[in-house]
C-alpha cells in the first residue's frame, strides 16, 4: 500500500532562535504527521507551485507575514490552493494559511481588534464543527495552541464557507469550504514546549499548557481527508 503524500507549502520562517532548537514550520508538521505514516514534501510558497494533484493533500503553514502585505505570491498561492481543493485535493490552511484562504473566499483579514492570541486557548465547536470529520472524536470545547495578531474579522459569504469553531477573542477559529478545504486559525502541529520557546523568543506573554486536541485535529485531517498516492 502506498502511503499518503502531503505537500507542506511553507509561507515563511519562524524566529531563528526557535529554528535552532525546534526546527521551522515544516519540521513541526513533519514530526506530527510522520508519526501517522504520512510522507511529507516541502515547497516554498514564493517559488513555482507544482501540480497539487501529485499529492494526497496540501497544507499551507503559518507565517510571520500578514495577508495585508498583499504580496504577489500570496495571491498566486490562494488561487492555486482554491483550484487544488476544487479539483479534489484536500487542502488545510493553518494560521496565516487560514487567513489567506478566508480572504480569498470573500472575507477580510485585519489586525485582530480583540488583541493577539498567544498561548493555549479554549474554543467551541459549532453544530457544523461537531459533525465535521476534522473534529471527529473531540468534545465541543477543545484547547488549542495559538500565536497570531491578525484575524479573519469579516466572514466569507455563507455560501462559500461554513464556520466550524469559534472563540471569544477570535470568532473564526476554523471553517470548511466545500468537501476538500478546511482551515484553522490555531496551530494543530505545535507542541506546548515549542510554543513556550516561540513566545519567549518573541517577547510575548501567554499561558501555555499541554493539549492533544490540536494534534487530533491534524491526525483527523490526515486520516479522513488525505488521499493515498
Amino acid at each position: 500500500m502506498t502511503l499518503p503524500r502531503i505537500l507542506v507549502v511553507k509561507t515563511g520562517s519562524t524566529h531563528p532562535d526557535v529554528v535552532r532548537t525546534d526546527g521551522d514550520y515544516e519540521a513541526w508538521f513533519t514530526a506530527a504527521l510522520e508519526q501517522g505514516g504520512a510522507r511529507v514534501d516541502v515547497r516554498p510558497a514564493e517559488g513555482e507551485l507544482p501540480d497539487a494533484a501529485a499529492w494526497g493533500g496540501v497544507i499551507l503553514t503559518g507565517s510571520p507575514c500578514s495577508v495585508r502585505d498583499e504580496a504577489a505570491w500570496m495571491r498566486r498561492l490562494a488561487a492555486w490552493a482554491l483550484d487544488a481543493a476544487g479539483g479534489g485535493v484536500p487542502v488545510l490552511g493553518v494560521c496565516f494559511g487560514h487567513q489567506l484562504l478566508g480572504e480569498a473566499l470573500g472575507g477580510r483579514v485585519e489586525v485582530n481588534p480583540a488583541g493577539p492570541e498567544n498561548g493555549t486557548y479554549e474554543i467551541e465547536l459549532t453544530a457544523a464543527g461537531l459533525r465535521d470529520p476534522l473534529f471527529a472524536g473531540l468534545p465541543a470545547r477543545i484547547a488549542v495552541q495559538q500565536t497570531h495578531g491578525d484575524a479573519l474579522v469579516e466572514a466569507p459569504p455563507p455560501d462559500r464557507a461554513t464556520l466550524l469553531a469559534t472563540g471569544p477573542g477570535c470568532a473564526w477559529q476554523a471553517f470548511a469550504a466545500g468537501p476538500q478545504l478546511r482551515a484553522v486559525q490555531f496551530h494543530p502541529e505545535l507542541r506546548a514546549d515549542t510554543l513556550r520557546r516561540l513566545l519567549d523568543a518573541r517577547g510575548r506573554q501567554g499561558e501555555v499548557r499541554p493539549t492533544e486536541h490540536g494534534l487530533r485535529v491534524l491526525r483527523n485531517w490526515d486520516e479522513r481527508f488525505v488521499r493515498c498516492r
